[in-house]
């Protein structure tokens, strides 16, 4: 007897809402009559335990509403093992999944899968281990791993693993409104991960977006994290449990929009990974459209029957058709959702990307992708605009291909287009010639030779070409199309010059040039390295070639800060230099200046000084004396000795750079902004103030004069001279400067890169102090939009607002909007170093104990002195914020040690005594509060309120109420006052010693000196 879907349905969700043991008496007692009806529903609940695993949605069958509660077990508050359980944060079929929280070995938080009461059946506690198993044999970035497994004290297993913060991968792309080419980019991440999962001998088999959780990882960047391999299979043959997992015939495993073929066909033991492609280019199909080849909506009326025939036999419709299907305000929102316009968003898909999809949702498995890596390469050769293996591989569409990879034929001038295409195409040709010419008999060697010499021509004037168009040439120019021309350039080197090694590399170092003067410092690292490698690999090497590409190389490098591995390629230059035996030459020369300005960087002045005046003495004595780089040499010089604070020396050599320029170029030229800068900068710090002011304006006269808006040096010549304005007071003659950086810095709506959220805090400073609050505050809310604040984007408008807040004392608003720069960017320990001494000043302490506990997870060994020093002050602010100081000492400690030599020095002692003090050595705190002098007022009042609280426990009072007496004193004659409306940048450290002085005086006016924590 057969039977429409609707009475298993309606009988499957009834028997859904009772306990298991109660669900075999209402079967009999529905289906009595109907043996065939029975065992299909039985077949659909087992199947609903089987497919429901860690962190996952109801099963498509389930109505909203009508998921079964869980039974009583363990609850927030209680312990397993060594985790204490938090809240609830999951329910599966079988299991619950606890937010806990372990506290040894290590503090941290985690992810607790434990069975159900009442569940542990020997079916389930097999299927319950398999996932545990699964998960163990994988490590993988893109993996939840698990940490820790064991039984409860009633025998039922649990598994810990990492605990994965984020939303489903569809929301997170929805939310927040990532492009097509961010969604494709997400995806291939993801089919790594998949592909780990086989390389293990391991099926998911119910990849689908709730499956995938997309959180933040490092620089703010999407993470996306595979999870609930609950019905997860294995393959080669090995066991995932020594138990046995029973599974009934025709049981229908995985979830119906995303099921393979096979799956549907309820033959789970033909079962291979292909069926997960199957399930990828689902969740590919409906990243690209926001919908699933087949509407759930229609699944869900259809019924199971249905559900089957559709996936056995029905074929979808590709997913730009799918987009032209949908209603106009649906379509509307779709390329809304992903940055573009409706036509524009089927124009993307259209073609590969239907190519793609298709090929991964064949019915016939053996016609689909092979692997998850290379549905993965397809994907990547989309981005990258070569032939997919998708598409059938016309010449019309390879040519098309082709084209796409090389817009600059039409992007650049036709001079240099036409030049570039002819150049590539020659050396092809000659290089052509000059192979099969060494392949011909000896009579032919002379023609090789002269063919050979012919290339070196052409590779040399097309470097020679693209040189000239470099933004030392075209200063001041909007590089877009150098840009546009260098990116093509490198995609067709990389095609055109595959067996042409030595003119690539000489190519890959005009480019590498070219990338580092426009401040693509990443780009031309990358192609530095590449001609690095091919002068390496040469035969014989080219010595001569290896020490120039090193010492850009090293250059670019020392730019980004990265000093170990500058002095690495910068110390093979030099060594390779020496090694050829040719004495001192421009190019050696220049390798010694790189490396003498590495050692400056490194604040050793001392050993830089005499490397840079050896640089300017072969110059001097080697050069005409108007040479530009004698200029260089001694504006460098300058820079050195500026850095060893000699600033009237600096001075006068910065004077002696301007004057050679000038007398060289003309009072007109842009290459005077340097020497104005550095010179505005050494007469400012000797504290003549309006003459740097006038030297700068000089400088961004020019930069108007000659360097386009949004030119990076022109806004932060004009930022600079809006800071001067601001801090001489001059706030009309600030604002426009740091409108116009704003106005011209942002390539695109809501980028607010560094250079314009400065001009952007300094705007709203500005406007608070002309008494244009509200002014300040409707500028940012125009910008921070309930939208636009959901995006990671909007941190460094967000942490303008934390800090206009924070300086005129609103501290539970500016608290709020911190939790929220921490919520956004939780690796970044600014924002903790915003929000502690926020919450302290709200009086929340028990907020600011648990942000302490966080910071030292995160933070307690930094390299950097500065974050140590904020980490730990952050975390002595108020008594017992820590039950363990040993961490915080240990910074403090470092600190303290590193810091010699700094400005910060006095703020670093403090720090380090108030770490003393709240470990009770007394003596050691009242030492070091003696050097910290009065240089920083907020560093005096902090050493006073310490040496007093220390005096008193020494029982001291007398000296103590001096101590506390003269701190009052300073806070009240040198710091901001809280009603005059603006704290000023230091309004932390304006928190933290108002804190202390407070505990100093409740400790004080305690008869008894008991301590701060007691009151």
């Amino acid at each position: 007897m057969s039977h429409s879907p609707d009475p298993v349905i309606q009988i499957f969700n009834e028997a859904l809402k009772l306990e298991v043991p109660e669900r075999a008496a209402y079967l009999k007692r529905v289906c009595a009559s109907e043996v065939e009806l029975w065992q299909r529903v039985e077949g659909l609940l087992r199947a609903h335990e089987s497919a429901r695993g860690f962190l996952v949605e109801p099963v498509i069958f389930l109505h909203a509403g009508e998921a079964p509660k869980a039974s009583a077990g363990e609850g927030p508050g209680d312990r397993v093992g060594n985790y204490k359980l938090i809240e609830q944060i999951g329910e599966g079929g079988c299991g619950v999944v606890f937010l806990a929280e372990q506290e040894e070995p290590v503090r941290r938080q985690v992810a607790l899968k434990i069975v159900k009461p009442g569940m542990d059946t020997r079916s389930v506690i097999a299927q319950f281990e398999s996932e545990r198993q699964a998960l163990a044999l994988m490590e993988h970035p893109h993996i939840a791993q698990v940490l820790d497994a064991g039984a409860t004290a009633a025998g039922r297993p649990y598994f810990v693993m990492e605990l994965v913060r984020g939303t489903k991968i569809t929301d997170y792309c929805d939310r927040h409104l990532l492009g097509t080419r961010a969604r494709l980019e997400l995806f291939v991440q993801v089919c790594h991960a998949v592909q780990h999962a086989h390389q293990k001998g391991i099926i998911h088999r119910d990849i689908k977006p709730s499956n995938i959780l997309v959180g933040t990882g490092g620089e703010g960047r999407p993470l996306p994290k595979v999870i609930d391999f609950g019905i997860a299979k294995a393959t080669t043959g090995q066991r995932l449990t020594d138990k046995t997992c029973f599974t009934a015939f025709e049981m229908l495993i995985g979830t119906p929009a995303y099921m393979s073929p096979e799956q549907a066909a309820l033959k789970s033991a033909d079962v291979d990974t292909r069926t997960d492609i199957y399930s990828l280019g689902v969740l590919l199909y409906e990243l690209l459209t926001g919908e699933t080849p087949f509407e759930v909506r229609d699944l869900f009326e259809a019924g199971l029957e249905e559900v089957r025939r559709d996936i056995l036999s029905k074929e979808p419709i590709r997913p730009s058709s799918r987009l032209k299907s949908m209603q106009a305000a649906e379509l509307a929102g779709a390329a809304r959702g992903r940055q573009t316009e409706p036509p524009r968003l089927i124009r993307l898909i259209r073609g590969d990307l239907d190519w793609i999809v298709m090929k991964a949702l064949e019915k016939d498995r053996a016609r689909r992708y092979p692997t998850a890596n290379a549905l993965a390469a397809d994907v990547q050769r989309h981005l990258d605009d070569e032939p997919v293996i998708a598409r059938p591989p016309s010449a019309g569409y390879r040519l098309g291909k082709l084209i796409s990879r090389n817009r600059l034929l039409m992007g650049s001038s036709a001079a240099i287009v036409v030049l570039l295409a002819g150049s590539l195409a020659v050396m092809s040709s000659l290089f052509a010639k000059e192979q099969a010419a060494h392949r011909q008999a000896e009579i032919e060697k002379r023609s090789a030779q002269v063919e050979a010499a012919k290339s070196t021509e052409v590779s040399s004037f097309l470097g020679e070409m693209l040189a000239s168009v470099s933004p030392s040439v075209a200063m001041g120019r909007d590089t877009a199309i150098l840009r546009e021309l260098l990116a093509r350039t490198d995609q067709d080197i990389s095609v055109d010059l595959a067996n042409q090694p030595e003119v690539e590399s000489v190519l890959r170092l005009v480019l590498g040039n070219s990338y580092r003067e426009i401040g693509d410092l990443q780009s031309a690292e990358r192609m530095l390295r590449r001609a690095l490698e091919l002068r390496q690999a040469a035969s014989p090497p080219d010595r001569r070639g290896l020490a120039i590409a090193a010492n850009l190389l090293g250059y670019v490098l020392l730019r980004q800060g990265r000093h170990e591995e500058a002095e690495r390629q910068l110390q093979l230059s030099l060594d390779l230099w020496r090694g050829l035996g040719t004495g001192e030459v421009r190019e050696s020369v220049l390798a010694l200046e790189n490396f003498a300005m590495l050692r400056s960087r490194q604040d050793r002045p001392g050993e830089a000084e005499p490397l840079m005046r050896q640089v300017l003495r072969w110059r001097q004595q080697n050069m005409k004396p108007d040479h530009r780089d004698i200029s260089s040499a001694l504006n460098n010089l300058g820079t050195i000795i500026y850095a060893s604070k000699k600033l009237s020396e600096a001075e006068q050599i910065f004077r002696e750079v301007l004057e050679v320029k000038q007398r060289r170029d003309g009072d007109d030229h842009p290459g005077l902004v340097t020497a104005l800068q550095n010179l505005a900068t050494v007469t400012s710090d000797q504290g003549r103030r309006d003459e740097a002011k006038d030297l700068l304006s000089r400088a961004v006269a020019l930069y108007r004069k000659r360097f386009h808006p949004g030119h990076p040096q022109r806004l932060a010549a004009t930022l600079k001279l809006g800071n001067m304005h601001r801090e001489a007071g001059e706030l009309a003659a600030a604002e426009p400067m740091y409108r116009e950086v704003m106005s011209n810095g942002r390539r695109k709506e809501n980028d607010y890169n560094p250079t314009v959220a400065t001009a952007l805090q300094g705007l709203v400073a500005t406007l608070g102090g002309q008494g244009k609050r509200m002014e300040a505050e409707a500028l940012l809310d125009s910008i921070l939009t309930p939208e636009f604040s959901k995006s990671p984007k909007c941190v460094p408008v967000l942490d303008v607002r934390v800090d206009f807040l924070a300086r005129a004392g609103r501290w539970r608003e500016a608290a709020m909007h911190a939790a929220s720069l921490v919520e956004l960017e939780p690796e970044k320990h600014e924002h903790y170093h915003t929000l502690a001494p926020l919450l302290v000043a709200e009086g929340r302490v028990g907020d600011y104990q648990k942000l302490c506990v966080e910071i030292l997870r995160r933070f307690s060994g930094p390299n950097d002195i500065f974050i140590a020093d904020r980490m730990a002050k952050d975390c002595l602010i108020r008594p017992s914020a820590v039950e363990d100081l040993t961490p915080v000492a240990r910074m403090a400690e470092t600190v303290l040690k590193e810091g010699e030599g700094y400005d910060a020095l006095p703020l670093f002692r403090v720090c380090k005594a108030l770490s003393d003090y709240r470990q009770g050595q007394f003596a050691a705190a009242i030492s070091l509060t003696e050097k910290v002098g009065d240089s920083l007022p907020h560093a005096e009042v902090g050493a006073l309120a310490v040496r007093a609280m220390a005096l008193r426990r020494l029982n001291q009072p007398e000296l103590a109420r001096a101590s506390l007496a003269q701190g009052s004193a300073v806070f009240g004659s040198k710091l901001p006052k809280l009603e005059g409306g603006d704290l000023g940048q230091d309004w932390r450290d304006w928190i933290i010693v108002r804190e202390l002085l407070e505990e100093a005086r409740a400790l004080i006016d305690d008869g008894e000196g008991r301590s701060g924590d007691e009151r």
